[in-house]
């Protein structure tokens, strides 16, 4: 009995043409080749499973057919270096782990062998996967061999964190950026496989398992993998029961409780749904993804192609966001992945979600306390605070009103026989002509008021101006 190989390795992309979803970078390299101007080092980045080591093997065999007179666009696939590097063990193409040879010893070694000419290929090329594992000392001794290496040396490294390879690295190489592969191209591809493998899938089936791929075509081969090894044809019914994520049916059936408002309903379906044997993680991630569909349709229309779901779906989903307001579902969606990140290591995460669902249905009732605030000002007159840390907008004039020190502490006496104080004369500003200033040293003696200070200490102020009657009577019985 020969070894299963696994659909992943059994059907690996061969040739540029046969690349999906990096068509662009795919078609760059092309005419690199074409046209010669091949760089000596590679950065391909990007997320797990969507084509770099493919890309790199691609690029290699280009470079290293022997059944052509030099690098071409098309290799041959059949000769000893196509097969040896589609295999990975081409002694001319060095495939090295970057997690496990991350030191300076290792680097030290591979600029010694690189001096060295390839053994039948036309060019050495070193493959480095998870070159951000790299130490700093090992990217410094990297670094003038990768600037200036001999003619027939050429590097590519693969990275799903370039943000921590240094700039010294990005600077010599050629970056290449690969994006996650959309879901309906991983659903056409897993059809043409399924019908290569002569085993019957339903297309829902087949794109609910790109979905959950998120992008990954690696993820999505190893799913349809799981789901042959069971035996039966590829059904929507055998893909919920693998992914542990409840039916759309039931997740819009939540989300239609929420519209109308019913929390009871609301909890019920998600107890139906926990009761089937899905996970509350699952739940919940599927209930986020519901309102993300939702409010897609609600922003872009119905027929977006960003709303990925089975064209059933997605009417469903588009007749359902037309009664909730955009605001409304961008909440949802907040509150749904906030849910979802505190589940995570909570011993109470099943109260977690029913408190969601209960606030998403009463929204009416929950009033977000900044909004409040806003509408107490409006009420007593004032402006709404702008944003965070900008100045708040002084009050109307009609609202300002002289400060008056809650125990007015009585003037100096005057010496007997002496002239009674000249009243000052009203200020323009001065709110009437029977308030005067305060002088310096009153002000100062206010200030110094224990009652004066607790005020001001209670509301964070400050003493700004401060008037006094002009006919206030005096302990003498005069008046000023």
């Amino acid at each position: 009995m020969s070894e299963y190989l696994v659909l992943a390795r059994k059907y690996r992309s061969a040739t540029f043409d046969e690349l999906v979803g990096q068509e662009t970078i795919a078609q760059t390299l092309r005419n690199a080749v074409k046209s010669g101007r091949i760089a000596h080092a590679y950065l391909f980045s990007g997320t797990r499973g969507v084509g770099k080591t493919t890309m790199a093997r691609i690029l290699a065999k280009a470079l290293n057919c022997l059944s052509a007179d030099g690098p071409t666009v098309d290799p041959c696939n059949t000769c000893e270096a196509c097969v040896a590097i589609a295999r990975g063990d081409d002694m001319d193409v060095i495939e090295i782990d970057g997690a496990s040879n991350r030191g300076i010893d290792e680097i030290r070694e591979l600029r010694a062998n690189a001096a060295i000419h390839p053994a039948r290929c036309r060019y050495k090329i070193y493959y480095i996967d998870e070159v951000h594992m790299l130490t700093r000392e090992a990217f410094n001794a990297l670094l003038k061999t990768l600037e200036e290496p001999p003619p027939h040396v050429k590097f590519i490294f693969a990275t799903t964190e370039p943000e921590k390879i240094p700039a010294t690295i990005l600077s010599r190489c050629q970056r290449y950026d690969f994006r996650n592969i959309p879901t309906r191209r991983i659903a056409e591809h897993l059809k043409t496989l399924c019908e290569l493998e002569g085993i019957a899938a339903e297309d829902d089936a087949l794109f609910r398992v790109a979905r959950a791929a998120a992008g990954s075509m690696r993820d999505a081969l190893s799913l349809l993998d799981q789901l042959f090894a069971s035996g039966a044809d590829v059904t929507d019914r055998e893909v919920i029961g693998i992914l542990g994520t409840p039916p759309d049916e039931r997740t819009l059936a939540i989300a239609r409780a929420v519209a109308d408002g019913s929390a009871a309903a609301a909890l019920t379906e998600l107890a139906a749904v926990l009761d089937s044997g899905v996970t509350l993680a699952g739940a919940a991630a599927a209930l986020g993804d519901m309102f993300r569909h939702m409010m897609l349709a609600a922003a872009c229309g119905r027929d977006s192609e960003l709303i990925e779901l089975p064209d059933q779906q997605r009417q469903a989903v588009g007749e359902l966001a037309s009664r909730f307001s955009a605001p409304a579902l961008v909440q949802a969606v907040g509150i749904v992945q906030a849910v979802v990140r505190n589940m995570r290591g909570s011993s109470v995460a099943r109260a977690l979600l029913d408190a969601a669902l209960v606030r998403l249905a009463e929204a009416d009732k929950f009033v977000d306390p900044a909004s409040l605030i806003e509408r107490i000002e409006a009420l007593s007159g004032g402006a709404a605070s702008g944003p965070k840390g900008s100045p708040r907008p002084a009050p109307p004039a009609a609202a300002k009103a002289p400060v008056r020190p809650t125990a007015r502490p009585a003037p100096p006496k005057r010496p007997a026989g002496a002239a009674p104080a000249p009243a000052t004369a009203p200020r323009p500003e001065d709110d009437g002509p029977h308030l005067r200033p305060l002088s310096t040293a009153e002000t100062e003696q206010v200030k110094k008021d224990p009652a004066v200070q607790s005020v001001m200490s209670l509301f964070d102020g400050n003493v700004v101006d401060i008037r006094q009657d002009l006919a206030a009577p005096t302990d003498d019985g005069e008046e000023e």
